[in-house]
Order: structure tokens, then C-alpha cells, then sequence
């Protein structure tokens, strides 16, 4: 059969790059595909672009969004005529709802998914929030159902992709998932550095915060740090300033406003991240929990500015085994000791520039695109290989695949025959 140069990706929302860390890969995911099939789509169960509350996306030609019945197996028609060669799943909660259609209707296409962050990991640690940082980082705390959930998920595929190399190794050393199963593959950019990232310590000023306001961790994190840390640091530098940017900033922030002697600007949604990062000094990224990459910390090494964070925040960032003293900025669990990293960053230009020059070295060594890309294609193509020598999906997938049709198929086609009969039933009672 000759190959269908088409890959198709199953989103869970439409993609939001100036919203989080997730859009931007999503984004990631669609530049690269573009480079080698003709034909990239992307099908999602959410509401279409232009509902949304927030949020814009500039989509690459040859890209489409297709919408996506919940419950409704007529999609299963409408992927045998499409026929993709590839299918990605952006997390495994839409393979566990997606795959059995996948598979039956696509038994030749290759199955990938991209991770985003370990969904059982955040889970476990959340309910911990008040403890995590000082307690052990034990493994046997992410044996919950939903790691059996999300494993299974990351067995049933082709192979998976991971975004942090702690994770990689997670499922490598404490669920058995191998090399031939899973990979880090890490946030790629181009450029490495932004433009404006040479701007001098003494040409910036403030410390800044961003993120999503409907991600838990970042909520949280926000609320801790103006209770235990900005006192602290409003101590020894009385008229620092803290401004706060993100996406779907909830009444409850925006009220901060409300109390200007404190010192802290709720600005909310921002349409291009220079605004948030080219003139500022220090970035923070006070988080209790979570799990995956921080892309917040990320965009800030792109131009130039430290981050002072948790472990939770670097987590992932470096190659397992790395020294932590390479760092660009400071990771801290205590309250205090945060307050007085976040101090000397923003106070001695010695201990900023060092930070500032890791801050590059990192982005060009190890998030450059240039270096990064090329890898990935290669493997995709190994995979592609695999699948139509027939060592594809492997045993163990086969039966897991078998496995998810028998119980997912017939549950949703009950739920899809139940919301038609309760459709007929409407129209009878409201002829």
C-alpha cells in the first residue's frame, strides 16, 4: 500500500502557544510534521477557535481543524477515508476514549503520543500540596489507578514522546516502559536566544510571574507565594515590584489590584511574551506541585532572564544527572531561602550575568530546534519503518489494544445509542 503522506492529530483542546507550555508544543508538533507530510490535520473534541474565552493561534498552511463527535462512532468512517499514515494523541486520555475506534479504523497507521506532562504524577503529588516540597520523592506514590490508566495508555501505542527527562526516566526505571517504548524529547526553539536577549542587568528591572490561571499548580503556587514569599522579599527590597501575566485570570487575582501598596500587578493575558520578558530582571516560579515542563521558565532563559524556582519548577529541565549549580537561577524549597535568592538575583549584577550567560548556554545546547529536530525526524521515520515490516504494534500493545476494544467500544456505542434515544424522545415531547 502506498503510504498516505497524512498524520493526524487528536488534540485535546485547539492549540493556545500564548496561553501555556502545552500549546506551544502542540505548535512544535505541527511545524515538524509539516516538514515531511503533505497533509497535517488536527481533530478535537473542543469548542471551535472561535468560542474560545481567550486565546489566538496563527495556523501554518496546510494545516486544518477538523471538529470531533463525542460518543459518536460515525468518526470511525471518516477515518478510514481519511487514512492517515500517522496518528498522534496529544495525551493519553484521548487515546483511552479515541483508540479503540483508532485502531479498528486505522490498523496501519502509526500510533504516537505525546505525553505533555505525566498526568498521574501531578495527581499524586496535588493532594500533598502542603508537604511535597520537603517530603521524599518516592516512586511508589505515583502507583495510583491513574498510572495504571496512563501506563497502560503509553503501552498500547507505537511509542510515546516525554517532555521531561525525569519522567523519562520515571517510566523507565519504575514501570519497566523502555527506550524502545517511550524518549525524552525536549521543548525544541528556533531561534535558541531570542532578539533583545543581550539587554543589560542595569536595562531591566522587576520580577515577573506567568502563567495559565486554570492550571491548578499555577494557582496554587501564586496564592503561596504572595502569603509565605513576597513579604519576605518586600523585607529587604521595599519597593520591588512583581508584575503577574497569564491567561483566564480568575476575579479573585485581578482583585489584587485593588491593594496597590502591595505591589503586585495582575496584568492577565498577553498577546506576545516580549512584553512580559524583554525588560524584566527576575522570574518566578513558585510551584508545590505539578509535573512535565515548565515552558513559563523556559520562555524566560529565551531571553535572558533568571528564574528562581522550586524543584518541581526545574524538574525535568536538565539531563538526569546534571549538576543543579548549572541552574540559571536558584531552586529553593523554603519560603525564606526563596525570598532571598529571588533578593540577590534581582540585587547583584555579578550573580545575575552568571545566571543570565547559563540561561544561553542552555537554550543553544539544549533546546535548539536545530539540534533537536533532526533527531526526532529520524526516529519518526525508524518508526514508520517498523510498522510496515510488520514489528509494529508489539505483543504486549496487541493485547492491550484488544483489551481497551472490548471494554471501551461497546460502553460508548451504549452512550451513543442512549443520547440518540433521548434525542427522539425530546423532539416527541417538544414536537
Amino acid at each position: 500500500m502506498k503510504p498516505n503522506r497524512h498524520a493526524l492529530i487528536f488534540s485535546t483542546v485547539w492549540p493556545e502557544p500564548d496561553s501555556s507550555a502545552a500549546g506551544v508544543r502542540q505548535m512544535h508538533w505541527i511545524e515538524l510534521l509539516l516538514q515531511d507530510f503533505k497533509r497535517v490535520s488536527l481533530i478535537s473534541p473542543a469548542k471551535p477557535k472561535q468560542e474560545q474565552d481567550w486565546g489566538r493561534v496563527e495556523i501554518p498552511d496546510r494545516v486544518e481543524f477538523l471538529p470531533m463527535p463525542l460518543n459518536d462512532w460515525s468518526l470511525q468512517e471518516q477515518l478510514k477515508e481519511w487514512n492517515p499514515e500517522i496518528v498522534l494523541f496529544d495525551r493519553f486520555i484521548l487515546e483511552e476514549q479515541y483508540g479503540a475506534m483508532v485502531y479498528e479504523a486505522l490498523p496501519h497507521a502509526l500510533v504516537l503520543m505525546e505525553t505533555q506532562d505525566l498526568h498521574f504524577v501531578r495527581r499524586a503529588r496535588e493532594p500533598l500540596r502542603e508537604t511535597w516540597l520537603t517530603s521524599q520523592n518516592e516512586p511508589q506514590r505515583y502507583r495510583t489507578e491513574t498510572a495504571i490508566r496512563e501506563t497502560a495508555s503509553i503501552e498500547r501505542v507505537d511509542y510515546s514522546f516525554v517532555v521531561s527527562s525525569y519522567e523519562e526516566r520515571l517510566l523507565r526505571e519504575e514501570f519497566g516502559i523502555g527506550a524502545d517504548q517511550q524518549g525524552w524529547v525536549p521543548f525544541f526553539y528556533d531561534p535558541p536566544v531570542h532578539a533583545g536577549f543581550n539587554s543589560d542587568f542595569s536595562e531591566r528591572a522587576d520580577f515577573v510571574w506567568i502563567g495559565n490561571f486554570r492550571h491548578a499548580p499555577n494557582a496554587d503556587g501564586l496564592r503561596w507565594f504572595r502569603a509565605s514569599i513576597w513579604p519576605e522579599i518586600r523585607k529587604n527590597l521595599k519597593n520591588a515590584r512583581l508584575r503577574v501575566y497569564g491567561a483566564y485570570p480568575s476575579a479573585e487575582f485581578m482583585a489584587w489590584n485593588e491593594n496597590p501598596g502591595l505591589g503586585i500587578e495582575v496584568k492577565g493575558p498577553v498577546r506576545a511574551l516580549s512584553e512580559v520578558f524583554q525588560d524584566a530582571r527576575v522570574n518566578l516560579a513558585p510551584l508545590r506541585f505539578g509535573a512535565g515542563v515548565k515552558g513559563k521558565i523556559l520562555e524566560g532563559f529565551r531571553f535572558g532572564v533568571p528564574a528562581i524556582t522550586t524543584p518541581v519548577g526545574a524538574e525535568g529541565l536538565l539531563p538526569e544527572g546534571s549538576d543543579l549549580a548549572m541552574f540559571p537561577g536558584g531552586i529553593e524549597t523554603d519560603p525564606k531561602r526563596f525570598a532571598e535568592a529571588a533578593v540577590r538575583m534581582h540585587s547583584d549584577s555579578g550573580v545575575w550575568r552568571s545566571a543570565h550567560d547559563r540561561a544561553k548556554s542552555l537554550m543553544e545546547n539544549q533546546f535548539a530546534r536545530a539540534k533537536i529536530e533532526p533527531a526526532l525526524r529520524a526516529r519518526i521515520g525508524e518508526l514508520l519503518q517498523q510498522k510496515r515490516a510488520g514489528d509494529l504494534p508489539r505483543w504486549r500493545s496487541r493485547i492491550l489494544r484488544h483489551e481497551l476494544s472490548q471494554s471501551r467500544k461497546y460502553f460508548s456505542k451504549w452512550i451513543e445509542a442512549k443520547e440518540r434515544l433521548l434525542a427522539i424522545q425530546e423532539r416527541e415531547e417538544n414536537p
